[in-house]
């Protein structure tokens, strides 16, 4: 077993577990079906990721008993139940369940929102860095999902170095009137 692979798979699940939970909870609090369908996909990589986990515990062990391989385990189930609740949070979206008044008072007191964006073909954002688009903007963006092959791979927390590319995902929060100029910047194209 390479503990190398073994890290950075870890290293993968922990952030995507941990950016699913927060567009959960983003989804249930701005009732967005679209952020919420963003977790069910991640959750796909999840699953991915814990085969491929466990691919390279069990080849590890070779059928003998090993407690640190347990304790490996016991983190990849506990990762997986933070996952399995932050898909059940964004079904109570996808499947319109009505919000407790609470929650939705919450929501109108919000200043920021979350919200993502896909780049165009021909939008002029292609090849330009976070730190060319970001500073125009007060937007923080959470990941970017871009497909690779026949996959998506997912860039969480961006670094301000990063180019957009045309068919990327960007995930942003920020206030409104910012993430809605920030999703029109995008959006333009080079004849607008």
């Amino acid at each position: 077993m390479s503990n190398t692979n073994v890290k950075i798979l870890l290293e993968e699940l922990k952030d995507t577990s941990a950016l699913m939970l927060d567009l959960a909870y983003s989804s249930i609090f701005f009732n967005n079906k679209e952020i919420a369908e963003e977790v069910m996909l991640l959750y796909e990589k999840i699953e991915n990721v814990e085969e491929n986990l466990y691919m390279h515990l069990f080849s590890a062990s070779r059928g003998t008993y090993n407690s640190k391989l347990i304790s490996l385990i016991d983190i990849v189930e506990s990762t997986k139940n933070i996952a399995n609740a932050a898909r059940n949070l964004a079904n109570l979206v996808i499947d319109g369940r009505e919000l407790h008044p609470v929650i939705k008072e919450a929501i109108e007191d919000s200043d920021e929102l979350i919200s993502r964006v896909t780049i165009c073909e021909n939008s002029s954002a292609i090849n330009k860095t976070l730190r060319e688009l970001g500073e125009k903007l007060a937007v923080n963006m959470i990941a970017i999902r871009r497909k690779k092959e026949k996959e998506y791979k997912w860039i969480f927390d961006p670094k301000i170095d990063t180019k957009i590319l045309a068919g990327d995902t960007i995930i942003i929060v920020g206030h409104e009137s910012a993430c809605n100029t920030f999703k029109q910047l995008l959006q333009q194209t080079d004849d607008q």
